[in-house]
């Protein structure tokens, strides 16, 4: 049986699974991307691979794979590890997710998806 995000939510615990579950509405509510698990995580994809959401156990990680282009957008993205793109925000309370900023880092990142192609594709 194919895990859904739901079920990935539902196997949270305390706060972050009710910012997972918020993040999870809000980035749903900007109508534009589809919701898998890959990897043992919930991600988004619109043009390819936007974002990633990914509990812990006191906060949510929000990432996105194209984030180090997306720093100006947010000043709480930090900058990930290692030779690729992806930037992240560690979200600790349901107050952190505003669903206007997780539309516009969605729009951004959907846009250097169409400019640039799919991340996961990119060499």
């Amino acid at each position: 049986m194919t895990k859904k995000v739901n079920d990935y939510i539902a196997g949270l615990s305390g706060v972050p699974a009710d910012v997972a579950k918020r993040l999870h509405g809000a980035l749903l509510a900007t109508g534009a991307l589809n919701d898998a698990v890959k990897w043992g995580h919930p991600i988004y994809e619109a043009g390819g691979a936007v974002c990633l959401l990914k509990g812990a156990k006191d906060c949510v990680t929000f990432g996105f794979w194209r984030g180090a282009e997306m720093l100006d957008l947010d000043a709480r993205l930090e900058k990930g590890g290692g030779k690729g793109d992806m930037a992240y925000i560690r979200l600790r309370t349901t107050d952190d997710v505003d669903d206007a900023q997780v539309a516009r880092l969605v729009a951004r990142g959907i846009e250097l998806n169409r400019l640039k192609g799919d991340p996961m594709k990119a060499a």
